[in-house]
């Protein structure tokens, strides 16, 4: 017997004008199934009423409720059963449509515009981040040389300012001698602070004056301290009043301006030796072959200085003080005697030494101008004092070597006629003994211990007085 299943399930497969069996969960029509398994006719009326157009064949399956005929001729046979269309998939997205050449260069252009539009905005943001990180650095390394402000160095600097130096040439200076780092802004500063004194103090002001020399200066110091220092007017207020007796040598002078904390020996020292004074009298000075260059031109007198002062400021002191005092008439009476300036100085710095006091130059002066008149028979001037300035001056600071070399310039048991330059400061009453001496006959001259001295006209009246003094005890 064939069963309702076998039958649907031919009937599916066998005719392929029928739609796909129905999907799960879709929605069928009911229908009304009638099976006649013995073969019974229907009868007419029966089958009328129960579906008009039902099919007359025995033992077909027929439904109640037939799909409605289609008026397309290819119409299905009714009675078959219908399964709803499938749903219409969704319509896919177009392909999209090829680009042309010149919507893609457009839009790679775009894109190149907005990475260099980008790279503008970083490098200018780079830029201005390294701008203010190199502003911020000149601003803190200009308030450290204008001012001094941070700066933890502290080593000790020699450098030289020449005369006549401006301000541009100091800072010229400071800079190679590694003491300010922004000489620019150093420059740009002066030269404001210079115009607003200018603009304030009309035509009395004056630019800055530097005096030249040697300085031994400190790191740790800002500009506008450095250019105190050098200027010819001190700023400290702390002072010292020294006294410098006549004979003073230039190493007991230097040693006392650095005992009492005016400035420092090697600074003064450094000076004498490198520094070019302008000051007229010093021009035409001889110095080849001194030990001192201006020994002899410290004029022993009473200063009043700044502890801490500037070393040139302070020797200048001294040369200001000797050209006052070397007067017209001192030039004048020089050159009755066939005598320069330094010739009259060398033979007054010998007469302060052996002197025992002012009473004696005078005498001490006739002896030795007679003894420089006389050269064929008197050739060296034999004092014990130029012998003693290479021994206690010069001798322990070289090797002896070289102490000989200044012993045959200096000490005139030695050389002929006056020494080399002057061996002590002479004071007024010194100088004037060598400018005027006394008119007298002697050529030789000695202390006893208590320096009463004694004239002599020839070798051997001297040689008995000595022996006279060494009898009495009162032999030096």
């Amino acid at each position: 017997m064939t069963t309702m299943d076998d039958r649907n399930q031919n009937a599916w497969g066998k005719d392929p004008r029928r739609g796909q069996p129905p999907q799960e969960g879709a929605q069928a029509q009911p229908f009304k199934l009638d099976l006649d398994f013995d073969t019974l006719e229907l009868s007419t009326d029966i089958e009328s009423l129960l579906e008009p157009d039902a099919p007359s064949a025995k033992g077909a399956i027929y439904f109640a409720n037939p799909p409605k005929q289609r008026s397309h001729p290819s119409s299905r046979p009714v009675g078959v059963p219908v399964t709803p269309p499938p749903k219409a998939a969704a319509p896919e997205p177009a392909a999209p449509k090829a680009k042309t050449g010149a919507a893609q260069s457009k839009k790679k252009k775009k894109r190149q515009r907005s990475a260099h539009a980008g790279a503008i905005v970083l490098a200018v943001l780079i830029c201005s981040l390294a701008a203010t990180a190199l502003f911020s650095w000149l601003g803190i390394s200009a308030l450290q040389d204008v001012f001094a402000m941070g700066k933890t160095s502290n080593r000790e600097v020699e450098l030289t300012i020449p005369n006549k130096a401006t301000t541009a040439d100091v800072i010229d200076i400071l800079s190679n001698n590694k003491l300010i780092n922004q000489k620019a802004v150093c420059k740009l500063y002066t030269n404001f602070t210079e115009w607003m004194k200018s603009k304030n103090s009309g035509a009395s002001y004056k630019k800055p004056e530097y005096i030249g020399g040697m300085y031994l200066v400190n790191s740790g110091m800002g500009l506008e301290e450095l250019l105190g220092f050098f200027k010819a007017q001190p700023t400290q207020s702390e002072t010292v009043s020294l006294l410098f007796p006549e004979g003073y040598t230039m190493q007991q002078i230097t040693e006392k301006i650095s005992r009492y904390r005016v400035t420092s020996m090697q600074v003064l020292e450094g000076t004498l030796v490198t520094t070019d004074f302008d000051f007229p009298f010093l021009k035409n000075l001889p110095t080849s072959g001194r030990y001192f260059r201006y020994e002899g031109y410290l004029f022993p007198d009473t200063y009043e200085f700044y502890i801490n002062e500037n070393p040139n400021s302070a020797l200048r002191r001294f040369f200001e003080n000797f050209g006052k005092k070397w007067t017209d008439k001192y030039g004048a009476r020089a050159k009755e005697l066939g005598m320069t300036m330094d010739q009259v100085i060398t033979l007054a710095s010998i007469v302060q030494k052996e002197a025992a006091n002012s009473t004696q130059m005078k005498d001490i002066s006739g002896v030795l101008h007679n003894r420089l008149n006389r050269p064929d028979g008197y050739p060296m001037l034999e004092c014990d004092s130029t012998r003693d300035y290479v021994t206690v001056n010069i001798a322990p600071h070289m090797d002896p070597e070289t102490a000989l070399l200044y012993q045959n310039v200096y000490n005139t048991y030695i050389c002929k006629g006056l020494p080399i330059g002057p061996i002590c400061s002479p004071g007024t009453a010194a100088i004037e003994a060598a400018l005027w001496p006394a008119d007298h006959s002697y050529f030789y001259f000695q202390h006893d211990k208590n320096g009463k001295i004694y004239l002599s006209k020839t070798k051997a009246e001297h040689d008995g007085i000595t022996t006279d003094l060494v009898v009495s005890g009162l032999a030096q």
